[in-house]
């Protein structure tokens, strides 16, 4: 009997340990702030300028509550909160952020001006995205919805123009007039974490950890699901789960970030390693519209992964900076995309990219 005593204690521990390992989650400290958050992801730094060729999102995320009905958010908001499965738990906080993105895809030959069959066009896709998160230092929810539009009114042609042309950034992209036609954009993103394994000391001192989890998403833009990896290790490492970046289109602005009691020291770094695989079911940025009768899609594979690295560095209370690489699968054809011209550039079968996050605190 006393040897079957240590296995009932994990079996308690595993499926108890909610209620029983009782976070403290500084609500009240000091540093309880807002977050405003700015990402710009870009494929120069690989030497290339196609596929996914550029995007950048402003973000704001709130302070963190005990519980939706005492947040500060709207009235919609909140009840989406305390109805939506998995974002309302008595052992969780939660917080709400909203931000903008634009995403921007370009062929390989930029120097082209009329479309070629099987070659994958220009398309710009400028979104509003709100979002609602659930999350303690084991598990976290994100549930996201995003409206925007794609084509001309998404104003991607005049971006790109004034950092290739007018700053002398980049080629002169000469085939916007062949984008994707103008439809809206509306898509639903879930994501679910576990912390899997958690290794040593959180406050001052090295720790690690491993987390897991899937997510679902539902739209024109991206409709697919996946399952990702990430573990993470460093010196005072920020807790909760890191903010790393998604592929285009699909993921959710998150900050599951837990806050640190004042004793803590004001430095932390971390390097986190990662990986993603999934379903990419439909993209209208790739397979062609259902909406319109722009019907240009490029052959693809159906299973996307990435892998990605990154070095984050905080200063609590201030700000974070985060630096990401993250590599995809050759997903498009390469063989069914058009060869090109003398002197051009072929389309990459691949959307990688390089990605700097940086957050501040207020």
């Amino acid at each position: 009997m006393r040897k079957s005593v240590p296995f009932l204690v994990v079996i308690v521990l595993f499926c108890f340990g909610g209620s029983l390992w009782a976070e403290d989650f500084y609500l009240d400290s000091p540093r309880n702030k807002g977050l405003l958050r700015f990402q710009v992801d870009n494929d120069a730094l690989l030497h290339r300028d196609s596929n996914f060729s550029s995007g950048w999102s402003i973000q704001y995320h709130s302070a963190r509550f005990a519980s939706w009905e005492e947040s500060t958010a709207p009235g919609f908001v909140k009840w989406v909160g305390e109805h939506f499965p998995t974002l309302e738990s008595d052992d969780r906080i939660v917080r709400y952020g909203q931000g903008i993105s634009q995403n921007i895809i370009t062929p390989g030959d930029l120097k082209a001006t009329t479309y070629r069959e099987g070659e994958l066009p220009y398309a710009g896709i400028l979104y509003y995205a709100l979002n609602w998160q659930s999350f303690n230092s084991r598990k976290a929810s994100s549930f996201q919805v995003s409206l925007g539009v794609l084509g001309e009114e998404a104003c991607a042609e005049e971006v790109q123009r004034f950092f290739h042309n007018d700053l002398g950034l980049g080629e002169d992209p000469r085939g916007w007039s062949t984008q994707r036609h103008t439809e809206p954009i509306f898509n639903l993103d879930y994501q679910h974490l576990w912390r899997v394994v958690h290794m040593g000391v959180s406050h001052n001192g090295w720790s690690a950890q491993f987390a897991v989890g899937p997510s679902f998403h539902l739209g024109n833009l991206f409709t697919g699901l996946g399952v990702g990896l990430e573990f993470s290790f460093g010196w005072n490492m920020m807790e909760g789960f890191k903010a790393f970046p998604s592929s285009p289109g699909r993921g959710c602005f998150q900050a599951y970030h837990l806050l640190k009691p004042v004793s803590a020291c004001h430095h932390g770094i971390e390097m986190v390693l990662g990986a993603n695989t999934g379903a990419l079911i439909y993209s209208v940025v790739y397979d062609g519209s259902l909406l319109t009768t722009d019907e240009r899609d490029v052959e693809r594979e159906y299973l996307i992964y990435d892998v990605y690295i990154g070095l984050n560095y905080h200063y609590y209370d201030v700000f974070s900076i985060r630096a990401s690489l993250m590599l995809t699968s050759n997903f498009l054809d390469e063989d069914k995309l058009p060869e090109p011209l003398p002197g051009r550039e072929q389309t990459r079968d691949d959307a990688s990219y390089f990605s700097v996050v940086v957050d501040f605190h207020f």
